[in-house]
């Protein structure tokens, strides 16, 4: 691993003593661990000033919830200042793998120079935690070594950028909030000619949501069972992607509209609050209509 360089951005909200998972799982595996908390409750305060005082890991404190974007903005900002050469962005409930981050640039070193000029990002590959207990083996990759392939969108979540595209790019798009901010980010990349590479053998344990399982008739059907307030970002800011990048990634927009139909059946059939999240949906989009960005505003 290069020295200074990799830097882990991982932004805190009410996550408590779960929070150690996810730290202990990477904090070995990067030089410096930025933690940026949106306005946590006392204990996830207790638990952040546990590691602030018994490791180098450095903790900035928001005093309100100023958004997944602006709080992963302030660390980003932080690996600039301190010359990391690679920001790591984490969820506060994800899990890394041994060896992830090691994995991820190993392939990128296996890299030709002339392709390396064109990859501004890396991620892993993911396992779902929230519908079922993850299975040893299953974190085994059965893919050769050093091995990728291009994509074009995934979560920020494990996501390894170089620290020199924030300049080309922009920072994350802090009137989204929360919600399709990764998606916002992956797309601006593309829209510059940049790509994005996913490594075949680095892997990350992600929870979707509170997904769930339930047995329709004779199929199973999975559900991310997304809060009503979610549902309200997700709804807002897909509208939102969905005009600004038509043209760049017209064959993804062109699925999502048929997921977003799928999970209003979904919500519909299968979870809780119905009446709630289908308000919400309803007031995404005219908020979207209405150019109204930032944080929820409650009528």
């Amino acid at each position: 691993m290069i020295s200074n360089s990799v830097c882990c951005v991982i932004v805190t909200y009410n996550i408590g003593e779960s929070f150690y998972n996810c730290f202990n799982s990477i904090y070995t595996q990067v030089e410096q661990v930025v933690i940026v908390d949106n306005g946590s409750t006392k204990e996830t305060l207790e638990v952040l000033a546990k590691i602030s005082n018994n490791t180098k890991a450095k903790v900035i404190y928001n005093n309100e919830n100023l958004g997944i974007a602006a709080a992963l903005n302030k660390g980003i900002k932080f690996a600039e200042k301190n010359n990391y050469q690679w920001v790591l962005t984490m969820d506060n409930d994800s899990v890394s793998t041994d060896g992830m981050v090691e994995a991820m640039l190993n392939t990128y070193s296996s890299i030709s120079d002339d392709e390396k000029k064109i990859i501004a990002t890396i991620f892993p590959n993911y396992i779902e935690m929230g519908i079922e207990e993850v299975k040893k083996e299953e974190i085994k990759s059965d893919k050769k070594p050093n091995g990728y392939e291009y994509i074009k969108v995934e979560v920020a979540s494990g996501n390894l950028v170089k620290t020199e595209i924030f300049n080309k790019v922009g920072y994350f798009k802090e009137e989204l909030f929360i919600d399709l901010v990764d998606n916002d980010f992956c797309f601006k990349v593309l829209e510059l000619g940049l790509k994005h590479i996913k490594t075949y053998n680095a892997v990350l344990l992600h929870s979707l949501g509170k997904s769930r399982k339930k047995k329709l008739l004779f199929i199973t059907i999975t559900s991310t069972n997304h809060s009503y307030i979610r549902r309200y970002y997700i709804t807002r800011n897909r509208l939102y992607v969905w005009r600004r990048y038509k043209n760049i990634v017209p064959e993804i927009i062109s699925e999502d509209k048929i997921v977003f139909i799928k999970e209003i059946i979904k919500i519909i059939l299968l979870e809780n609050d119905k009446y709630k999240k289908l308000k919400m949906i309803k007031k995404g989009y005219k908020d979207f209509k209405n150019n109204n960005f930032g944080p929820i505003v409650i009528d």
